[in-house]
């Protein structure tokens, strides 16, 4: 947990927040240091962790996966309410990587690559306990997951560089998958992020040749796809989430990281500009948000938002960058590749 310094500082900076047709929009907030956010050592020093995932209900857990074709091939921890960080048993994963997650109030669904293709895990906060699931047929790795109500996600795969990715919904808790549309727009670019407010309306970004980011929306499910404006600036948007209409994301620019958030489901964006390198991006609401990464020498690094003021994390026994974070309704996570922790922002 943190506890908020007496000590603050004010500073403004300037913002590159995306209007439309590439204009901005400047920023000025405050920047308070904090106390003491404490990490733990995870589970495994031989398996970096990768996935950090809360519900909305704050039960929080990390998973890893080492890449390798020998064990130990996976790791899992969870964090109970007294805030000790426990063992879970997660099944093996050989050759395989997990990527993304995303949950509801009491599961969480956990999206990789194994060397049969989409790799699936579903964690019930209840059980502790992690079950594999089986994916859209033919799917060769999941690349986003986004959910959006109780036992109701989105998981887009792809089918190959040559192919593109796929969209896919649930009512079930991953049981069982809707057939999955193409998503011809997606063809030679990967996929960053993706949040659906429900089964109909979807973002999905992608970094498109030449190095920028490209975002798409639908608004029948994967039927049909439009290009939303972004800035040229962008070079990815990642962490993507939406509720309604209000989307936040986290984008990288040439000249560092911005967090952008939208009220028109990404027609216009407004952006607060880190002096940070931010990894990853999770927030409680749409003004509240952790940001985690690494300072420009290296070392790891967190803040929150509220609205648009920052307020640094004073971070104790977290020897490397953070690299995931996520948020339930009141408690958030972070990982790095061998540490957990929590707080709450």
């Amino acid at each position: 947990m943190s506890r908020v310094s007496t000590s603050v500082r004010r500073a403004c900076r300037a913002a590159t927040g995306v209007l439309a047709a590439g204009l901005t929009l400047a920023a000025c907030g405050t920047v308070a240091s904090t106390a003491h956010v404490v990490g733990f050592p995870s589970r495994s020093i031989s398996v970096p962790l990768r996935v950090v995932a809360c519900t909305t209900s704050n039960s929080c857990v990390a998973f890893g996966t080492s890449g390798s074709d020998t064990g130990p091939s996976s790791v899992g921890e969870f964090r109970r309410p007294n805030g000790q960080w426990v063992a879970l048993y997660v099944p093996a994963a050989l050759s395989s990587l997990v990527t993304t997650s995303a949950c509801w109030d009491t599961e969480c669904l956990i999206g990789g690559t194994q060397p049969t293709g989409d790799l699936l895990w579903a964690y019930d906060a209840a059980r502790r306990s992690v079950a594999t699931l089986t994916g859209p047929r033919a799917g060769r790795g999941v690349s986003a997951l986004s959910c959006f109500a109780s036992q109701s996600c989105a998981v887009i795969d792809s089918l190959g560089v040559a192919e593109g990715s796929r969209i896919s919904f649930t009512t079930d808790g991953g049981a069982s998958w809707t057939p999955p549309l193409p998503m011809s727009w997606s063809i030679g670019d990967p996929i960053t992020a993706a949040s659906c407010s429900d089964a109909l309306n979807c973002l999905v970004a992608a970094t498109a040749g030449g190095g920028r980011a490209l975002v798409e929306v639908t608004l029948d499910g994967g039927v049909t796809w439009a290009v939303r404006s972004t800035s040229p600036t962008w070079n990815s948007l990642s962490s993507l989430a939406c509720k309604g209409l209000h989307c936040v994301g986290l984008a990288s620019t040439s000249n560092g990281s911005v967090i952008e958030r939208s009220q028109t489901f990404g027609r216009l964006w407004s952006g607060v500009a880190l002096d940070q390198r931010a990894n990853a991006l999770a927030c409680t609401s749409y003004t509240t948000c952790v940001v985690a990464g690494q300072t420009t020498s290296s070392a790891s690094w967190l803040a929150t938002l509220h609205h648009r003021a920052l307020t640094i994390a004073s971070l104790q026994y977290v020897p490397t960058p953070l690299t995931s974070v996520a948020c339930g309704a009141k408690v958030c996570a972070a990982i790095g590749v061998s540490t957990v922790l929590a707080l709450r922002p």
